[in-house]
């Protein structure tokens, strides 16, 4: 199993509990033994690399597994499958999960906290406070109340669902573009993405959630 000395360290006691006994051999990238069937690609493997831009150290793990003949099962640590490497190994025909939710909490606040503070227009008082300056927002009008406002949530995984729960609890009316029919909950109006434009009129918030995807 192809892990990163950091991940080797944490989870190999999990592992091994997990395979009921089952001897298995932790490989690092740079070890002579190449070969493995499983790779986990952990938080610290991913580092500051992006889609386009990837790390020496990153790349080190990625070269390991396109270069390992074996390799049938790859566990990424974040829910997005869409990196090059992954789309490389998926035509290998190597089988990929990802850690769907694993950072929905994380990502929902973040998001939560950009509405509130658009909503405020907390970054035309933040730069007023740069440039040590008063900017009372009388002049260019006092922000609207969220409760009341409506909101569209594309996707309704993990993350869109708690985004959508927060903001019904601020009193934001959420409506819910998803790829399935089905209601997305009580009195929530719900299309699939084909029929977006259908909720958009009344929409005061757009909020993002959606795999990234052909569709």
């Amino acid at each position: 199993m192809l892990l990163s000395s950091a991940a080797a360290r944490d989870l190999s006691p999990r592992v091994s509990e997990a395979l009921d006994g089952a001897s298995w051999l932790h490989v690092a990238p740079g070890d002579r033994e190449t070969d493995f069937d499983v790779a986990f690609i952990s938080r610290d493997v991913t580092g500051l690399s992006t889609k386009h831009q990837v790390q020496p150290a990153t790349k080190v793990f990625y070269d390991a597994l396109l270069a390992a003949p074996s390799l049938q099962w790859v566990h990424v640590h974040s829910a997005g499958a869409d990196r090059p490497v992954y789309v490389a190994l998926r035509e290998r025909g190597v089988q990929l999960t990802t850690s769907s939710g694993a950072n929905a909490p994380v990502v929902a606040i973040s998001a939560l906290s950009g509405i509130l503070a658009l909503a405020r227009r907390l970054p035309l008082l933040l730069a007023a406070q740069r440039e040590r300056r008063w900017a009372p927002l009388f002049e260019s009008g006092v922000p609207r109340d969220l409760e009341g406002q409506s909101a569209v949530v594309v996707g309704w995984g993990p993350i869109g669902q708690r985004i959508g729960a927060l903001l019904q609890a601020l009193g934001v009316r959420v409506a819910v573009a998803r790829q399935s029919s089905v209601p997305a909950g009580t009195e929530i109006p719900t299309a699939q993405y084909a029929q977006l434009q259908l909720l958009l009129p009344q929409a005061d918030w757009l909020v993002l959630c959606c795999p990234l995807s052909a569709e």
